[in-house]
């Protein structure tokens, strides 16, 4: 009976540090950006395609890492894309300045996601790959800004790789 006890009380003391190790906070967040894409023309002729970036993420976060589900929209120049991606950011490196308890937080980044895309030719659909990096600051307890680089590789036959500058608000509930 002893060791029932004991083995109870040590399995919800284990659980209970394990949740407080592995809990996070939820965010929700706006991203725009100014963003490039390498695609093909309605010939068959590469082209560089520069413009605005749209999109909203919902995520969590710890102290080490970050994850959200990011839907961006653009249309430029003819090129409407439309990305729901998956993104994983590992934190590098915190620092706390007491004087006004601003946290900058630089981070690397991966992300794999699915995308349409249309344009002169035939809409296409497929999937993309990338990395990046940025910093994110934390400028109250309840709203952090991001300033970031993504770099992705498209499996689709018009459109090769895309990149983007993003800046991101994000509200931590």
């Amino acid at each position: 009976m002893l060791n029932k006890i004991l083995l109870s009380s040590l399995l919800i003391l284990t659980l209970s540090e394990a949740k407080d190790s592995f809990s996070s906070e939820r965010l929700l967040g706006i991203e725009v950006g100014y963003a490039g894409s390498k695609a093909k023309d309605a010939i068959g002729l590469d082209e560089s395609v520069n413009g605005v970036d749209f999109g909203v993420r919902l995520g969590a976060q710890n102290k080490d890492w970050r994850t959200f589900i990011t839907a961006n929209m653009s249309n430029y120049k003819g090129h409407k894309t439309q990305r729901v991606m998956l993104s994983f950011d590992k934190f590098v490196w915190q620092s706390l300045y007491k004087k006004d308890d601003i946290v900058f937080k630089p981070y690397l980044s991966g992300h794999i996601g699915y995308m349409q895309h249309k344009s002169d030719n035939p809409s296409e659909n497929g999937m993309f790959y990338g990395g990046g990096l940025g910093v994110a600051w934390n400028v109250l307890n309840e709203v952090d800004f991001d300033l970031g680089y993504r770099y992705s590789f498209a499996d689709l036959a018009d459109l090769d790789s895309f990149d983007a500058v993003t800046f991101g608000v994000n509200y931590i509930y």
